[in-house]
């Protein structure tokens, strides 16, 4: 007996529009932790807090986005991979190579000079060891339930499945603000929605959004 397709449950526009005002919650916990740090006085204080208030500022609208999502009825999507899992083996690299040359390669033909970045990781490394569980395991779980799960989802109520994958993609990379990040953010957020929609299971677009925040996390720290 087939496991039953959760995605095949499309949500409605009530449940996108509570997925976004998620997402908005983190922008402005995260923002709203940042501005209160500031009256906080002692290195220490800080080192002890923030990792404290990032982990929260996640947390909370995810739990509370699932919670919401049990009381309507509504799957996140999480299907067992099954028989055709093995594929990310080779997809997850081919999605992450992709990604990586299709924004060289835009960004190239729009004049942005490649290798911008600013030193976050200087100080602080437990700080950043400490917080690197949340922000690699339930910032992707809540993207993914939010941009693939609920905005593709509704906008395959609306448009083919080609079009919800680019709109979709597109709202993702938006929502990363920067330039830089915007491109690689939509090229990446094509690759989540694809495999997600190939193995019907929101599982193979956390595993590659995951491994895609490792790689990111590394070079970034490594300065490279």
């Amino acid at each position: 007996m087939s496991t039953p397709d959760p995605l095949s449950i499309r949500p409605q526009l009530k449940d996108m529009l509570v997925g976004i005002v998620a997402m908005l919650a983190v922008y402005v916990l995260l923002i709203g932790s940042a501005f209160g740090l500031k009256d906080v006085g002692g290195g220490t204080s800080i080192k002890v807090l923030m990792p404290v208030l990032i982990v929260l500022a996640l947390v909370i609208p995810a739990i509370t986005l699932v919670t919401y999502l049990k009381r309507r009825g509504l799957p996140l999507g999480f299907r067992p991979l099954g028989a055709r899992g093995w594929h990310l083996v080779w997809q997850v690299p081919a999605a992450i190579v992709g990604a990586t040359v299709c924004t060289s390669i835009v960004s190239t033909l729009l004049g942005m000079a490649p290798g911008e970045r600013s030193d976050t990781y200087g100080e602080g490394t437990a700080l950043v060891l400490f917080t690197l569980g949340a922000y690699l395991l339930i910032g992707p779980f809540l993207e993914e339930v939010v941009f693939r799960r609920l905005i593709m989802g509704y906008l395959d109520r609306l448009m083919p499945a080609a079009a919800s994958v680019l709109l979709s993609s597109l709202v993702f990379g938006l929502a990363h603000i920067a330039p830089a990040a915007i491109i690689y953010t939509f090229f990446a957020g094509l690759s989540f929605a694809l495999v997600t929609r190939w193995h019907r299971s929101l599982w193979a677009g956390f595993i590659l959004h995951m491994c895609t925040n490792v790689l990111v996390q590394i070079i970034a720290m490594a300065g490279l």
